[in-house]
């Protein structure tokens, strides 16, 4: 599967703590580092597209609504 630059490495991080929930702005401080100027909601731009090119396996990453995202289930 082609991932883009920001995408690796945001299935990167989830896959290195799957089932703890990733807040949305860990996960922009850890890809877009603290210095960006951009919205929360970047990050469910990117989890979508994600999700688009898990195909079947879309699931796999949950929104926890409120707070973020989980690859799998929550602990």
């Amino acid at each position: 599967m082609h991932l883009t630059p920001k995408e690796f490495p945001l299935m990167a991080t989830l896959i290195k703590e799957p089932g703890v929930v990733q807040t949305r702005d860990d996960l922009l401080n850890e890809i877009w580092g603290y210095d960006f100027d951009g919205q929360t909601n970047t990050v469910d731009v990117y989890i979508r597209a994600l999700r688009n090119k898990l195909g079947k396996y879309r699931d796999s990453i949950r929104t926890v609504r409120g707070i973020g995202y989980v690859l799998g289930d929550e602990q």
